[in-house]
């Protein structure tokens, strides 16, 4: 049994189908269910159950996991030191970020002319990314306000990020714009479920109708007139229709930080990749944190 087995072992583990562990490898479906036959012949046991729900690991998969994982920690490690010494301004470098940060996607293109030998690969922050897995190698995370990053991140406090709550201005009353006791929020999660944000406003008692979690929809909901909307104050600006309520407090909601992993900090193009996002978000601070 070498490296590649485990692999094969431990992307079935994860996915549950030929398809999903197939992805996570980078080869065909049949290269998965060929690779695991040949693994079960010569171990002379079956480690998954074929079911049309997918693949299940048997008792012996379950009990070749824990080594499995083990090893590729120990792969993982020592990839991870290799990157974090290298100096080279060359390689791949996987970034994940959260949507609505169109400032940063210029300098992001600008950053690839000045280093053709870096290659960029983006992806959205709504898909959970391991930084000790390498499946990124730098995260732009939003995080609580006041939060800190796991120990095993290292990083930079990019800005704060402030919310506050806004409407279409046609809602607005024309004698008391103050006054919304006409007006509904537009809530982030499920009926029943706790809108712990509402604490943060002038009008916690008003009731929740809908339910958006996305950002842009949050924002295309409060340019449809769907009712009040507690956002981040970045989302209003270049939007005339779009204006805070007269007295809404604006809060300190979230903090915004570039992280990698420790073992990666040296690493000179990932350096360099962090650095230029710490320059572009310095330039929009006072967007992002209006109070």
């Amino acid at each position: 049994m070498d490296w590649d087995d485990m692999k094969i072992l431990l992307a079935l583990g994860r996915r549950g189908s030929a398809r999903g562990a197939a992805q996570d490898l980078g080869v065909s479906n049949s290269t998965v269910t060929r690779r695991l036959d040949e693994l079960e012949r010569s171990l002379r046991t079956q480690l998954f159950d074929r079911t049309p729900d997918g693949y299940r690991m048997t008792a012996s998969a379950e009990a070749l996991l824990p080594v499995a994982e083990h090893i590729e920690d120990l792969v993982l490690a020592a990839e991870r030191r290799i990157t974090g010494t290298d100096q080279h301004l060359e390689g791949s470098i996987r970034l994940t970020m959260p949507d609505r940060v169109d400032f940063l996607m210029q300098r992001l293109a600008r950053f690839a002319e000045e280093y053709p030998g870096i290659e960029l690969e983006l992806m959205p922050s709504d898909i959970p990314m391991d930084l000790s897995r390498r499946e990124a190698d730098i995260a732009i995370r939003v995080l609580p306000a006041g939060g800190k990053p796991p120990e095993y991140l290292i990083g930079r406090h990019l800005c704060p990020l402030s919310s506050s709550t806004y409407v279409h201005r046609d809602l607005l009353r024309a004698d008391a714009p103050e006054d919304v006791s006409h007006l509904s929020w537009v809530g982030r999660y499920p009926a029943g479920q706790r809108e712990d944000w509402l604490q943060h406003t002038q009008h916690p008692d008003r009731p929740v109708r809908h339910a958006i979690s996305d950002l842009s929809l949050m924002q295309m909901a409060a340019k449809c007139r769907m009712g009040l909307v507690f956002m981040p104050c970045f989302l209003a600006f270049g939007q005339p229709d779009i204006v805070r309520v007269p007295g809404a407090s604006v809060v300190h909601s979230s903090d915004i930080w570039v992280l990698t992993h420790r073992d990666l900090r040296l690493s000179a193009r990932l350096r360099a990749l962090r650095e230029v996002i710490a320059e572009e978000f310095a330039k929009v601070a006072t967007q992002l944190d209006t109070r």
